[in-house]
């Protein structure tokens, strides 16, 4: 899945071949000689001769195509590109489909510009969703940044094998077909607001990365970071309705942290030494940190930020930038240092936490300091001075600073009712209240927040429970889960809230429910509380489908009780899944809790096995095969799950761009990710030899697998196994995962004693 490659897929039970390109970062070498480096750039004529029956598509429009004269074959010559990077160049050539339109405004020679979605054949209805967004995006971004979509067409197009989500290259963009394609009927709910941004992400790096390109590859994060921002602000422009702002603190901000919280994390910008070292950038601290980073900014300067973009775009169009380019043109637009406030931001590793009091004569206390999730910082690790702004929540409260940039400050206010900082958690940092400030001025006030405020309290308290802070204990954590879930009604139907809360309760249930049999049953018990009302609500009543926000809630609470085995809901699931054989369809919405319900619950029969299995073999839509794995590695029965395993070194079951949605699975089942990492470490050189063709692809493995054992034992062990393996490629995502492991193991050695004492006492 890199260079000039084949993708197979099958059409009406025959196997056909589609060709397609990947040359980011370094790998238009291996289609043609070139000097592959971001800006040494040119212009590009690309000819190329194939079957006559076959639609070619290039970055450009056709400009000639003729016979060749050598039986049956055509070569097709494209216009000049504009100057662009090596890798950005693409082409694609097979058995073509597509639908189009065009935008509202005019482009290139005064006219509208068309807009193309190609699949193989028999999918076109699945790319309505792309094709109706795609152009208003075009329009939209022109707009916004005051600088036109430059080329005379774009087209984007499904992929069969594809290692990533997408690659924006310059008027023909490439898509993995999940990432592109979306049925309404067939599709589960959460890929149509994936879609929508994926399509979003990759016409904003028409702009940010093809117009405008980053130096060298040590400044990705422009070319990523802002494409992340920017494709959130189109969706939010397009569907309002959906607060996609919200899912992004919950999600996009908290991973950052999650990756930049440990001691083998990397600063945005970090020294490139080599290819190997270019595909590990592409990361949650390029994308999401990045993105996190302009947020802030964004936040803090609205009226005048997205004007300063649009200079930067414009004097640095056709060429290359530096991160000190952009902050110049903001600068010069606002009045502001913003290189002074960004620099700590950019430059170096980690992010503060915020410690908050308040004084004997009731000013507000302000003390930053790096943040680690495990909590273990040392003085050599803590001498950055971060810009941070201070916005805030309040009722009766004003303050005589708007930023701080040292290490502790006092400032004058008095401070009553609801007093939260970080307004709508706009900055990728942590707070940290003193347990009198947290009860009187935030809990206390829970319900007048914000969705995004109220996510930025629930992860705070839980990454700071982790991290072993003398007041914010697991405990406290519990506590406040019980609070929202439990206790009130107020959290409501927001979908993000409860992402937050669902997210922080797995990640919990994960290093506590797999220890002691006792203590399992204890976590299971207190998840069972928190999810029942409402998962059996949703269970009895039916939820309009036109309610995107609604159908997702019920999809994210539904999944999560799937494997809590809670009589109704399994009942639920069973009678779900017996019409689902007989008739041939299902809710899609139902699917994930169902598959999961049914694989978990037990001795998976044959019949059974051999069903779902054919959703991973024979997909019956474009998630199929992605939600089939992710469910069949929720199994408690050990024969699916070596059956599974076995599965994954054979190609022709499981793609190996899927293998990643099985194995995570199988690493968050306490029954089985001891028999996923024994089958790693036995066919380790099969799985290198399968997956390091394209190291993103061992990466991720890596990362999201690993990440999700905790114990010192498995720690030791994984530092043992790779002592002498070459890890060229991944040492970081190894590195970071060992550090990941550490913080599991340290979290329930030091806080099992008082989560059991306190589940004993508040789980019915």
């Amino acid at each position: 899945m890199a260079g000039f490659y084949k993708s197979s897929y099958k059409e009406d039970n025959e196997t056909k071949r589609m060709l397609s390109t990947q040359f980011e970062a370094t790998d238009a070498r291996r289609a043609f000689p070139c000097l592959d480096e971001p800006a040494l750039k040119a212009t590009f004529t690309v000819h190329l001769t194939t079957d006559s029956s076959l639609t070619v598509l290039g970055n450009m429009p056709i400009a000639t195509e003729v016979a060749s004269g050598d039986g049956g074959k055509k070569v097709v010559t494209f216009e000049k590109t504009p100057v662009m990077s090596t890798y950005l160049l693409a082409w694609a050539i097979g058995e073509f489909d597509y639908i189009e339109s065009f935008t509202d405004d005019l482009y290139v020679d005064n006219k509208p510009l068309p807009v193309r979605v190609y699949t193989t054949k028999g999918y076109t209805a699945d790319a309505q969703l792309a094709l109706e967004i795609a152009p208003k995006i075009v329009d939209l971004f022109s707009k916004v940044f005051g600088v036109k979509y430059p080329l005379p067409k774009l087209d984007l197009i499904a992929v069969h094998a594809f290692s990533h989500n997408a690659m924006e290259n310059w008027g023909l963009i490439t898509y993995r077909s999940t990432a592109l394609l979306y049925s309404a009927e067939h599709s589960d709910p959460s890929y149509k607001q994936k879609v929508a941004y994926v399509v979003a992400h990759e016409i904003a790096h028409q702009w940010f990365g093809n117009l405008v390109t980053m130096q060298w590859w040590d400044e990705l994060w422009l070319n990523e970071g802002f494409a992340t921002w920017v494709g959130f602000y189109a969706v939010d422009q397009l569907f309002p309705e959906w607060d996609i702002f919200a899912d992004f603190v919950s999600t996009s901000l908290q991973e950052a942290l999650r990756l930049d919280g440990l001691r083998n994390s990397h600063p945005i910008k970090v020294a490139v030494m080599d290819a190997l070292d270019i595909d590990q950038l592409f990361d949650v601290i390029s994308y999401l940190k990045g993105a996190s980073t302009i947020l802030m900014l964004s936040i803090f300067k609205t009226d005048v930020f997205l004007k300063g973009v649009g200079k930067y775009l414009d004097q640095n169009k056709f060429g290359n930038a530096t991160s000190e380019d952009l902050w110049h043109s903001v600068s010069e637009v606002s009045g502001q240092d913003v290189s002074k406030m960004m620099d700590s931001w950019i430059f170096k590793i980690g992010f503060p936490v915020i410690n908050v009091s308040e004084t004997k004569e009731g000013a507000l206390s302000l003390n930053q300091a790096r943040f680690l999730n495990g909590g273990d910082v040392k003085p050599e690790e803590d001498e950055t001075k971060w810009w941070v702004p201070i916005s805030v929540v309040e009722e009766n409260t004003s303050l005589a600073a708007d930023s701080f940039s040292e290490k502790s400050v006092v400032i004058d206010a008095k401070i009553s009712g609801l007093f939260k900082l970080n307004r709508e958690t706009g900055a990728p940092l942590r707070i940290n209240y003193d347990p009198e400030f947290l009860q009187k001025h935030v809990l206390a006030h829970f319900n007048k927040l914000s969705t995004k405020d109220k996510i930025g309290i629930i992860a705070d308290v839980a990454a700071i429970a982790v991290s072993g802070d003398k007041y914010t204990s697991t405990t406290t954590f519990l506590d406040l889960t019980k609070h929202i879930a439990l206790e009130h009604d107020y959290v409501g139907s927001i979908y993000a809230t409860w992402h937050e809360l669902a997210t922080r309760l797995s990640a919990f249930a994960l290093t506590f429910g797999g220890a002691d049999e006792e203590l399992s049953e204890q976590v299971t018990g207190f998840c069972k509380d928190v999810y029942t009302k409402m998962a059996t609500k949703f269970a009895s009543e039916d939820v309009n489908r036109e309610d995107y926000s609604s159908l997702k809630l019920r999809a994210l609470i539904m999944n999560n009780t799937a494997t809590l085995k809670i009589p109704v809901l399994q009942e639920l699931a069973t009678e779900i899944f017996r019409k689902w054989k007989q008739e041939g369809s299902i809710d899609s919405s139902m699917r994930t809790f169902v598959l999961r319900s049914v694989v978990s619950a037990g001795k998976v029969n044959d019949e059974d096995f051999e069903f779902i299995m054919k959703q991973v073999t024979h997909p019956t839509s474009l998630d199929s095969r992605e939600v089939a794995l992710g469910a069949l590695g929720c199994t408690s029965d050990i024969e699916v799950a070596e059956k599974m395993l076995s599965y994954l070194l054979d190609e022709t079951v499981i793609p190996t761009m899927d293998a990643h949605f099985l194995a995570v699975s199988l690493s968050k089942n306490t029954k089985t990710r001891g028999l996923l990492w024994k089958f790693f470490k036995e066919n380790y050189d099969r799985v290198y030899a399968l997956m390091s063709t394209n190291m993103v692809v061992l990466d991720r493995f890596v990362k999201q697998t690993l990440c999700n054992y905790q114990s010192f034992a498995m720690e030791a062990d994984v530092r043992e196994f790779f002592a002498d393996k070459d890890v060229h490629g991944f040492e970081r995502a190894l590195s970071q995962v060992l550090d990941q492991i550490h913080i599991n193991a340290s979290w329930f050695d030091r806080d099992h004693h008082d989560v059991a004492k306190w589940l004993s006492t508040n789980t019915k």
